[in-house]
């Protein structure tokens, strides 16, 4: 700041302020557009395609739509149907936040830098993430019995496959391994970060995690979401590349995959391999984390070159405080605890 004079200070704070207000609201529009508006669209457009396909006829009455929905119900609350839903609403919803983004000015696609180097840093802090998400989820499981025990239900995504078919199998993965970890790292890793990061890596750090986290709109995913979030961006803006975090969830989204397609099978031999993987990816986890840990997730180097006018309180009002922020992480509060009155 010493190298400004006081109107020319003055001057740049204001700058700086005005484009990263405008990012920010960008922002919490894209977040409010993609949750409540791409999402309900893509559902929409699933359902007028399987009473289409199933009819041989097209049919825009919801009120049709909904009566032959009810007549089907076996199908509807299966798990094939249920993953096959998720992974075609939320690829809709990723095309057209893509297209919103480069709309509005945001290459959200240029954040996906593929490398040996970022996927071998991907695989490398993969322990380390999961690590931190079974330390956060273990002590959120611990918490939730204490609730469940004096009468209060925490409820929490249901990924369980209720019948072990082929379709319901390879569309569970294919949701869980594919599709939701690339869709999540681009809107919340890449979208995030790019807007962001200009304006200082930590604070867009932070807000990334905290909007994965509450994304989920449930307690015990989110804690964990949030610590391997801080995590995910960390690892991502050191690599200015999201390819890392894309690999991390990837393959953070596969235990928990097998525990699913477990439920069904009931398999002794999956529970147990299960099991092992945990245990030894974790060990590798704490291994990698003392001796790397610090090295790989400190940001030292990277704010060091940080330039910046608008001191950091300021940004981090503009950021945190931002109405369309507010506004998209209230209606996610209210989600959650909505949520715990339903299971109530």
């Amino acid at each position: 700041m010493n190298e400004y004079t006081s109107t020319e200070l003055m001057s740049a704070q204001q700058s700086e302020k005005y484009a990263l207000r405008s990012n920010v609201t960008k922002l919490g529009v894209l977040f409010i557009l993609y949750d409540f508006v791409f999402l309900h669209i893509g559902g929409q457009i699933f359902l007028y395609l399987y009473y289409a396909i199933s009819n041989k006829s097209l049919n825009f009455d919801p009120t049709i739509i909904n009566k032959f929905l009810q007549s089907n119900s076996n199908i509807i609350n299966s798990s094939a149907f249920k993953m096959s839903f998720s992974c075609f609403v939320i690829v809709i919803s990723l095309i057209l936040v893509i297209i919103t983004a480069r709309i509005m000015g945001i290459k959200t696609l240029s954040s996906v830098k593929i490398s040996k180097k970022n996927i071998r840093l991907g695989l490398l802090m993969y322990p380390v993430g999961l690590l931190a998400n079974t330390i956060m989820t273990s002590i959120t499981t611990i918490i939730t019995k204490l609730f469940s025990s004096g009468g209060t239900t925490i409820p929490t995504a249901d990924f369980s496959v209720d019948k072990a078919s082929a379709l319901a199998i390879i569309t569970t993965i294919l949701y869980l391994v594919i599709i939701a970890p690339i869709s999540e790292e681009i809107v919340f890793r890449g979208l995030i970060l790019k807007t962001l990061s200009p304006f200082g890596k930590r604070n867009a750090v932070v807000i990334s995690a905290l909007l994965f986290a509450l994304m989920h709109k449930n307690i015990p995913q989110a804690v964990g979401a949030f610590a391997i979030g801080i995590i995910f961006a960390t690892v991502d803006t050191k690599a200015n590349s999201i390819v890392p975090s894309i690999i991390m969830h990837s393959l953070n989204n596969l235990l928990p995959c097998l525990v699913n397609i477990n439920s069904s099978i009931n398999s002794t031999v999956i529970t147990i391999i299960y099991n092992a993987l945990v245990y030894a990816i974790v060990i590798v986890g704490i291994t990698i984390t003392i001796l790397k840990g610090r090295q790989i997730l400190s940001l030292k180097a990277e704010t060091e070159s940080e330039r910046s006018a608008l001191p950091e309180s300021k940004k981090r009002i503009e950021i945190f405080l931002n109405p369309f922020i507010l506004i998209y992480i209230g209606i996610l509060i209210y989600s959650i605890i909505a949520s715990i009155i339903k299971a109530n």
